[in-house]
């Protein structure tokens, strides 16, 4: 009921809002982040319509090449890729902050059903703990796993072996909100493309270290 601004600013960005549920008798999934000067943060989200999203169901459709099972309700999560994978629809797994509501056992089946892997270092850390699997062992289950490093840089596992892709320097450090969602933005828009995982990699290196620049997740523009 109080997503108008939002959507109007999606399509100000020439982004289509044609498959936005708009759910009236509830708000919008909301998140508070606040960031000490190391990088530090406390969130207080509220989940809002997001709880609801499980009512959406994903289908096969001829223009639809990939889909990113990203944090949602854990329902949501379950379906949605359940669905992908009966659709033929490859996705990216990136379980982010919403990794920790599932067992070894789900995270296992959620990478067996995706085509590719995306984690940060901690939530790569978790992810082994609970499956059982290395790095290198999930990135023989799937087409790629890629564990991202922060100011590092990121990793690129491929049937078991791994390359480091190097950071690009930022301008300056004003605020990391929205670094891993510009990063997931590089990531799809690369893999759209074709390119191999290593060079959507470096362009979600680039574009992390652009956003990293300026203060608030989406106050930053890309020139082609």
């Amino acid at each position: 009921q109080d997503g108008a601004e939002y959507l109007d600013r999606l399509r100000d960005l020439d982004i289509s809002t044609d498959h936005v549920r708009l759910l009236n008798d509830t708000y919008t999934a909301q998140a508070m982040i606040m960031t000490d000067r190391d990088n530090n943060q406390i969130t207080a989200f509220h989940p809002g319509a997001m709880m609801q999203a499980h009512i959406t169901r994903i289908e096969a459709h001829p223009d639809v090449k990939l889909a990113i099972i990203s944090p949602d309700g854990r329902d949501a999560m379950l379906q949605h890729a359940e669905q992908c994978h009966a659709a033929h629809i490859p996705f990216v797994f990136d379980p982010g902050q919403g990794l920790p509501m599932f067992d070894g056992a789900e995270l296992a089946r959620f990478i067996e059903q995706s085509t590719w892997v995306t984690v940060n270092d901690y939530e790569g850390k978790l992810l082994t703990e609970r499956t059982g699997w290395s790095s290198a062992e999930i990135s023989r289950r799937v087409d790629g796993l890629i564990v991202t490093l922060g100011a590092q840089g990121c990793e690129v596992w491929q049937d078991g072996e791994m390359t480091h892709v190097p950071p690009v320097q930022a301008a300056q450090v004003v605020d990391p909100t929205g670094c891993g969602d510009a990063w997931r933005g590089a990531l799809l828009f690369g893999l759209e493309q074709g390119w191999s995982l290593s060079e959507c990699a470096a362009l979600g290196n680039r574009v992390g270290a652009l956003k990293i620049a300026s203060r608030g997740p989406q106050n930053y523009s890309i020139e082609w």
